[in-house]
């Protein structure tokens, strides 16, 4: 049994259309097909890489269909049951090195796939004959080498130079690339922390005085903005107050009105002043605790005299 597939079948129909004839698949030979049982059947495997590939192809990514379509005929057996799968893939990649170069512009595909075709176009008639249906694959696979033909003369006059093609899909190229990126990086050396730094880091790290200090902190900022926050009423309701005096007597709404808006400022002023008070030195009473178990480093200055001259000395203290 033949089948001829058409420039138009799809490597998919070649490899079912494969499989009737596929020795393993017989039942004259069933020992053979429970032989190959024990590893994958190339035509199986060959099937996947094509269908993967066309998914890529079907998207615009032709170098990466390249890719898969060439393992995929790398891993058949070269043999009569399966050289016209063969055939028709190398059909197939040629038109992937084709549309590969009108994504990428490198002539390298054009002249792959010329050769491609040429190949293929000679091993046609020793498969199919001359049969009419032959003769207008073979007629078709001419119009696309003069396709070609026409797109390497016109990338040679647009001087386009050609480079090698990768021969991994592009998703394993760049996890690779970036792969080789980060160990060529190492990366950049930590900066020595000054005493302050290495204090306040092993504080945050200690489960008893990093709490505490953080909290110290929570306060003394809470207790600096209610505090700050009731000055300013303070500070209204003194102004008001100041000014009643100056109120003329006989506009006693008015004296009352102060009086109130004085009243209630102070009251606000009295709210806040207080507990903001409570919560600064709760907060640096807490922060005293903290410093006492554990001294901060401290630097100072302090002059230096000899027989020969002077200076200034810096003392760190841990």
């Amino acid at each position: 049994m033949r089948c001829a597939p058409q420039l138009s079948l799809t490597i998919a129909s070649s490899l079912v259309c494969a499989t009737l004839v596929h020795p393993s698949l017989t039942h004259a030979q069933a020992p053979a097909a429970s032989s190959e049982q024990d590893g994958e059947d190339p035509l199986v495997e060959a099937q996947a890489l094509y269908k993967e590939g066309e998914i890529k192809f079907q998207t615009a990514d032709y170098e990466d269909a390249l890719v898969l379509w060439k393992r995929a005929y790398a891993i058949l057996p070269d043999g009569e049951d399966t050289r016209a799968i063969r055939h028709a893939l190398v059909y197939n990649i040629a038109e992937a090195h084709s549309r590969a170069y009108d994504v990428t512009r490198n002539p390298t595909h054009l002249r792959k796939a010329k050769i491609l075709l040429e190949n293929y176009r000679a091993d046609h008639r020793a498969l199919y004959g001359d049969t009419p249906e032959a003769i207008a694959e073979r007629a078709e696979a001419e119009d696309r080498l003069a396709e070609l033909e026409r797109k390497i003369a016109e990338s040679e006059a647009a001087g386009e130079q050609a480079s090698p093609l990768s021969e991994v899909p592009s998703e394993q190229g760049e996890q690779a690339e970036q792969a080789e990126s980060d160990q060529q990086q190492p990366p950049p050396p930590k900066r020595p922390l000054s005493p302050q730094q290495q204090w306040d880091a092993e504080v945050e790290q200690d489960p008893v005085l990093g709490p505490k200090w953080a909290k110290g902190n929570k306060r003394i900022v809470g207790g600096a903005v209610m505090t700050g926050i009731g000055g300013i009423f303070a500070f209204v309701s003194l102004g008001i107050f100041s000014v009643i005096p100056e109120l003329d007597t006989g506009l006693g709404s008015g004296r009352a009105a102060a009086w109130t808006a004085g009243g209630i400022t102070g009251v606000l002023a009295t709210g806040l002043l207080i507990p903001g008070g409570i919560f600064l030195g709760q907060g640096v009473g807490l922060r005293k605790e903290v410093k006492a178990a554990k001294p901060r480093p401290t630097a100072r200055l302090f002059p230096i005299t000899s027989p020969h001259g002077g200076g200034v000395g810096w003392v760190v203290r841990f």
